[in-house]
């Protein structure tokens, strides 16, 4: 990775062409694997993100949450109950809204103890923090992806994370039950080498319920060694056994993987390849299929969003097509999946469009949730500059 991350972007979007950003709000940066963007019933848009002043360490990192001031969009961008905001040395966030009108929030701090506190939509003020368990990593930096969130149809929030145990990184699961955590068990299923880590964990529920999860096995440090392995979990409560998906992967701080489910139930997945080309692969009923590839492109942690009508947007940045070879190129691109296209015979994926002009080295983030997601016909996304300091943009396309 040669970038420094920084500059945060949070963006309702359609088809702008060559959209630019028009109003700064404050310091933060996203990633791919967890969700960082969250829309309240009322309409408002939250961005929980952490701040990062030197890449890798981000010595002085705090969580900010900022929060539109109009509804079902914004132009203006409010940091709250900033007094309160964790200090902890995080530098990845999981966001997401549960059944209460509660954005529950989970972190790994400076300390290794992983920790989740949640924001009230209706007060706008941080909770007080929990303690879950000690994850014995303490030497992550920027785009080391190490948690992730989601909240199922009852409403539970369901936690991810890396704890370091006997040398490895591995996965570990754990459910808010009222006020209080489950015991926290490890869930990536593969024995790991002395090169194998499991790296980014990302998970997405489907709307029958089933959970799944997504991660990448390798060892680090921008090595073609990485395997993206997927493994769910039935809305009984079974875990199967995980499966790999061909073709290999790049392990590196910034390769995703980016995930997310479509109402018709098929499960749509993003990497970097061994290559950094961009790499799509999709679940139906007949299993895991990779036969819809997008036009090539490198970039790191190529992302999904939903496009607000049943299809996928895929996102990176740098020069599209791939004459960019390190993939950190400038700009920010994106290309539409439409519904059903799954199904075809061929995919039909849109051109690449370039939707912003910019030194854009940096890994977007889009809002989506299966359950209780309110106005999933708006398009939220989120991404970050490679200058220093730390500039929080926003910019408004609706329609």
């Amino acid at each position: 990775m040669i970038s420094r991350k920084l500059a945060i972007f949070v963006v309702v979007i359609s088809s702008c062409g060559s959209c630019q950003p028009t109003t700064t709000a404050g310091a933060g940066f996203t990633d791919v694997s967890p969700r960082q963007l969250v829309r309240s019933e009322a309409g408002y848009l939250y961005a929980v993100v952490p701040t990062c002043d030197l890449y890798p360490a981000c010595a002085g990192s705090e969580i900010r949450a900022y929060r539109g001031t109009e509804l079902l969009g914004a132009t203006k961008y409010q940091l709250i109950d900033p007094v309160n905001s964790p200090r902890d040395g995080a530098v990845s966030t999981a966001a997401a809204l549960d059944a209460n009108g509660l954005i529950q929030v989970i972190w790994i701090a400076r300390s290794g103890m992983v920790r989740s506190a949640a924001i009230n939509t209706a007060t706008d003020q941080w909770t007080s923090i929990r303690d879950i368990e000690d994850s014995n990593w303490t030497d992550f930096g920027q785009g080391d992806q190490g948690v992730a969130l989601a909240v199922d149809a009852a409403g539970r929030a369901h936690a991810f994370w890396n704890r370091r145990i006997d040398t490895h990184l591995h996965i570990r699961h754990s459910v808010l039950v009222g006020r209080s955590w489950t015991a926290p068990e490890t869930v990536d299923d593969v024995v790991l080498t002395d090169r194998g880590n499991a790296w980014h964990p990302t998970v997405a529920f489907a709307p029958d319920g089933t959970l799944w999860l997504a991660w990448l096995h390798g060892s680090g440090n921008y090595k073609p060694d990485g395997v993206i392995r997927v493994r769910e979990l039935s809305p009984a409560g079974r875990w199967e056994a995980s499966v790999p998906i061909p073709g290999g992967a790049m392990t590196g701080i910034d390769n995703g993987p980016s995930m997310l489910v479509t109402p018709d139930g098929v499960v749509h997945l993003a990497f970097g390849d061994t290559g950094n080309v961009a790499t799509y692969w999709y679940r139906n009923a007949s299993g895991w299929h990779g036969d819809r590839q997008p036009p090539q492109t490198r970039t790191h942690n190529p992302s999904l969003g939903p496009d607000g009508r049943g299809g996928v947007f895929l996102y990176a940045h740098g020069t599209v097509p791939a004459n960019d070879l390190a993939g950190h190129g400038m700009d920010l691109y994106s290309m539409r999946l439409p519904p059903g296209a799954t199904a075809g015979t061929v995919g039909i994926w849109g051109p690449w469009t370039r939707i912003f002009t910019g030194s854009f080295d940096s890994s977007v983030n889009a809002r989506w949730a299966q359950f209780f997601n309110p106005y999933p016909a708006l398009l939220d996304l989120a991404w970050w500059s490679d200058s220093y300091p730390n500039v929080l943009w926003i910019a408004l396309n609706p329609g």
